[in-house]
This record gives C-alpha cells, structure tokens and sequence, in this order.
C-alpha cells in the first residue's frame, strides 16, 4: 500500500506516495539535497529550478555511466562463466 511522505526538497516541500520505506526515501531525499547543493556550489546557477535541471542532469549522468560498468560487468561474468563451464565439461 502506497504510503505519503513528505519530502524537503531544496527547502521545498513535496508530498509523495509510494511503496518504499521510510529509510529508502529518506536516502533518496538527502541524496537529492546533495546534489543541488554540490551544483549550488560550482556554478553560477541562483533559481532553485536550474540547480534542480544541472543536479539532476548529474544525477542522470551517473546512472548511465553505472548502466555501462553493470553491463560490461555482466558482459564480463558471461563470460568467465562460459569459461568455467568448458573447464568443467
């Protein structure tokens, strides 16, 4: 069941539902907080709503990067397991 949460984000507040635990959002809200602050700090960037655009081209930068590292590294485990198997055969 989809439960409310109330996040502060950037000093903004935002209710949200969702399934996820309060931990989980929790992390999601600070993380989030983190980045635009990060951005707040490296740029010239003042309205709240392009440090929230540049965090979260950042944000979305660093899931495709993981995206990659995950599918090489999958890649790479296919194919140590395609060699373990051969030794075993």
């Amino acid at each position: 069941m989809k439960k409310v949460a109330e996040l502060k984000i950037f000093g903004h507040k935002l209710l949200i539902r969702s399934d996820e635990n309060e931990e989980y959002i929790r992390a999601i809200e600070d993380y989030l907080n983190t980045k635009i602050e990060e951005v707040r700090e490296n740029t010239k960037a003042v309205s709240s709503l392009d440090l929230a655009l540049l965090a979260a081209l950042n944000i979305t930068g660093e899931v495709i990067k993981n995206k990659e590292i995950l599918e090489k590294l999958g890649r790479k485990s296919e194919e140590l397991s395609l060699k373990i198997d051969r030794r075993l055969v």
